[in-house]
């Protein structure tokens, strides 16, 4: 392993004091993370940190890979090739927080999440401001590798209707709780589609802002049942007007809604 970029990694680590995402979690020095014991466990934070290809390969023989837990790679130059090459690692199985936004990633690296074995554990997976279409899409919706996600964040993709709907219709995310779709140019056929849903049952936030929906898709929301435990609802952005917006907040349907975010 390059010496340099192990020593990148080491400063990177932040101890999860407790369950992963803890907010006591705390900054080792490198000696602290050199001396912990064997049940500690990590977030690995690289993000911006011009990591290629030939680094991710550094980064899989890192002696502490299987105890990260949330992994950060934002912003980086690996591309679709370093997806698949993690996808493929088994000693990221402990994983429960992967996130990946901003590094011009295809369907191609949803295809290796998608046929991933190591990722069963995962809880969140970021994956905005990529260039994932509507296959991509479909090929996550559909994938028994992720069984156990409950935030997916999408944002930036262009998946359009055809990738809305294929969320809609999967049988694969029954754990999902969060679900965001900012600026995915979803239109009014994706979000009748998520609001009519299975997987609407489980939602408690759904994002769709910056879309250009119109007051079409906010009557469709208030008239979805299987919105019924969503907590909050983003909808910033689009072109809604003020009666839309009420209808909204006064649905019977949308009887959890605690946090309805337009630009009213």
């Amino acid at each position: 392993m390059n010496p340099l970029f192990e020593s990148l990694v080491e400063n990177s680590l932040t101890m999860l004091a407790a369950e992963p995402g803890d907010e006591t979690a705390m900054v080792l020095s490198e000696a602290e993370v050199q001396g912990e014991g064997g049940q500690a466990c990590f977030r690995l934070d690289l993000g911006d940190k011009q990591v290629n290809l030939e680094e991710v390969e550094d980064l899989l023989a890192f002696h502490r890979l299987g105890k990260i837990r949330e992994l950060i790679l934002d912003k980086n130059e690996f591309g679709d090739e370093g997806v698949e090459r993690l996808a493929a690692a088994p000693a990221l199985e402990g994983l429960t927080s992967l996130s990946l936004g901003f590094n011009r990633l295809t369907d191609r690296a949803a295809f290796a999440l998608a046929g991933s074995k190591s990722f069963g554990g995962l809880k969140k997976l970021f994956f905005h401001n990529n260039a994932m279409g509507p296959e991509g899409a479909a090929r996550l919706a559909g994938s028994p590798a992720l069984p156990h996600l409950q935030i997916l964040y999408l944002k930036g993709n262009p998946i359009g209707d055809k990738g809305a709907m294929a969320l809609a219709a999967s049988d694969s995310l029954g754990d999902l709780k969060e679900l965001y779709l900012d600026r995915t140019a979803i239109g009014l056929k994706g979000v009748l589609a998520l609001g009519e849903s299975a997987l609407a049952q489980g939602l408690t936030l759904l994002s769709l802002g910056h879309n250009g929906l119109s007051d079409d898709a906010a009557w469709a929301l208030a008239e979805c049942p299987a919105l019924g435990g969503l907590i909050t609802l983003d909808l910033c952005g689009n072109r809604l007007s003020q009666d839309a917006c009420e209808t909204l907040r006064e649905s019977g349907n949308l009887k959890s809604l605690r946090a309805l975010q337009v630009d009213w």
